[in-house]
């Protein structure tokens, strides 16, 4: 093996060591010792790659921004029907199936903005803001053409994301017990009936 693969394969090694850690016990609660003995590596190796503990963890939460896939609206594969349940379930499922590919993705998020990390607010403005800004143009599009009723395009797509934010987390977090499990599909279905169509039974 090359010696430029070796040091490629190393640093991996330490960052993805780094991030099971930072994932479960923060930038704070993490030394660079632990990091070590758990990648199976000399503590001054990793000093080598990062010049500091918080350039390693700079380094995790860029490369999570940059693995991050553009949730972008399914607008292409319904453009004929503009079905809206069709559009804003696959949203949902995404949000989902991120999720459980990277769970850790989660707890990194909320550990740097806990922490104050920069990186916390790099991930707001070029994901969440983006997310937003893209539903709220669909609600805004949908209120012109007298789909939707009036309400404020933005708060509408906080909301949706919200009610599905505040599920994930709440479950990566502090996991689901007794009878409080649910499949990602019942969860999916009854947060886009709720947000399209509220829980009122307009005939009462």
């Amino acid at each position: 093996m090359s010696t430029e693969r070796v040091k490629v394969n190393t640093r991996e090694k330490i960052l993805e060591t780094a991030i099971k850690l930072f994932s479960e016990k923060g930038f704070n609660g993490t030394t660079t010792k632990e990091i070590s003995e758990s990648a199976g590596v000399n503590e001054a190796l990793i000093f080598r790659y990062f010049r500091t503990k918080r350039d390693l963890y700079s380094a995790i939460i860029e490369r999570k921004i940059k693995e991050e896939p553009r949730l972008e609206l399914p607008l292409e594969s319904f453009q004929d029907t503009m079905d809206d349940w069709q559009i804003f379930e696959s949203l949902a499922r995404r949000m989902f199936e991120k999720t459980r590919l990277d769970p850790a993705f989660i707890r990194l998020l909320y550990f740097s903005a806990l922490e104050g990390h920069e990186l916390s607010s790099m991930f707001f403005e070029t994901y969440v803001q983006y997310l937003r800004n893209l539903l709220s143009d669909y609600v805004q599009k949908g209120i012109r053409e007298g789909v939707f009723k009036e309400v404020n395009p933005l708060l509408a797509g906080r909301a949706f994301i919200g009610m599905l934010a505040n599920y994930i987390t709440a479950r990566e977090l502090f996991g689901e017990t007794g009878k409080q499990r649910f499949t990602d599909e019942e969860v999916v279905e009854c947060f886009t009936d709720i947000f399209l169509y509220g829980i009122k039974n307009k005939q009462k």
